[in-house]
């Protein structure tokens, strides 16, 4: 006798009360850079420059996060959805979209961020990201994405940001707030990646299908050759 399997959903999640509101002070943030990181290996900075003002924060992501990142700032097209656009287009399909990304917490050298999530009925939800993931799916949705101020007066860098910037100019590439001339951005950071930092990206373009952007890294590679 065959058995009968049921399939239970989730209920939604439902606002934290502990969240912090929106309309705490908040500054909105842009992408101005993603670079090979110091240390720890195969980590990558993720420079989050403030919208209006020189002032960024540097937050360490892995790989795997770059190259979602990278991805959606090169606006490429994979013959598969990705993990990011799949969850968007879940959003889309169930009447929900990401309305907004807010980075609430700093503990520990880790930031914490929140995705607001709007619903048909105009309700908001909020759930617990890492502000990766939140960063490449505000990017994917063209969403706005803000860091708490007092996050943001706590970890920003100021004297050194025109030095740390100054190689590669957000300006070249970013127009009005995350509006993005791709080719000029993705073509950047190949040049300043190691060709081993090449590599491991190429590897993981060709799992996630993004043969467009896996040309261009090979380009790259054999040019140096």
């Amino acid at each position: 006798m065959l058995g009968v399997v049921r399939w239970y959903l989730p209920q939604p999640p439902t606002p934290n009360p502990q969240h912090p509101i929106p309309n705490m002070p908040r500054i909105e943030l842009i992408v101005a850079d993603i670079h090979a990181a110091t240390q720890p290996s195969e980590a990558f900075s993720l420079i989050l420059k403030e919208k209006e003002g020189d002032r960024y924060v540097p937050i360490i992501i892995g790989m795997s996060e770059a190259r979602a990142i990278l991805v959606e700032l090169n606006r490429s097209h994979t013959q598969r959805p990705l993990t990011h656009e799949l969850f968007v287009a879940l959003c889309g399909q169930f009447g929900s979209r990401l309305a907004e990304v807010n980075i609430v917490h700093y503990e520990d050298g880790v930031y914490f961020a929140n995705l607001h999530i709007q619903r048909p009925d105009n309700s908001v939800i909020v759930i617990d990201a890492r502000p990766s993931d939140a960063i490449a799916l505000a990017l994917r949705s063209e969403a706005p994405f803000y860091m708490l101020e007092e996050v943001f007066n706590a970890n920003c860098l100021m004297d050194q940001a025109t030095d740390v910037l100054e190689e590669f100019n957000p300006a070249d590439v970013l127009s009005d707030t995350r509006e993005i001339r791709p080719d000029a951005y993705i073509e950047q950071k190949i040049k300043e990646m190691i060709t081993t930092e090449l590599e491991s990206l190429l590897e993981g373009a060709i799992e996630s299908e993004d043969y467009e952007l896996a040309s261009k890294i090979q380009e790259e590679i054999n040019r140096r050759k």
